[in-house]
């Protein structure tokens, strides 16, 4: 299952990595205290791209999910899936960023 969910998360997952990302820098790359209650708002931003990302799935390129669905896996749960790696992706890798830029 991971394989496929990350198979159907590359076609688009740069794109959600660039709007969180940027939303970071823009709010002035918070670390410590002030990114901690930062975390909410990058949530909901991460939410809104997958939405957009949906949205123009959905209305451009619905050819795409005829392999996923010849394989077993409803729409949904690859959205899910895949909300779920790039959130852990995400905010893994921005907990160590700002572990690194605590250190130095």
């Amino acid at each position: 299952m991971l394989s496929t969910v990350w198979l159907f998360y590359r076609n688009f997952g740069f794109f959600t990595h660039a709007v969180a990302w940027g939303g970071w820098l823009l709010a002035g790359v918070l670390v410590g205290e002030a990114f901690w209650s930062f975390i909410a708002p990058l949530f909901w931003l991460k939410l809104v791209s997958f939405g957009v990302v949906w949205y123009f799935m959905q209305t451009f390129s619905q050819q795409v999910y005829i392999f996923y669905q010849n394989l077993g896996y409803s729409i949904p749960l690859l959205f899910v899936g895949s909300f779920g790696l790039d959130m852990i992706l995400f905010f893994g890798l921005i907990s160590s960023v700002e572990w690194i830029i605590l250190l130095f």
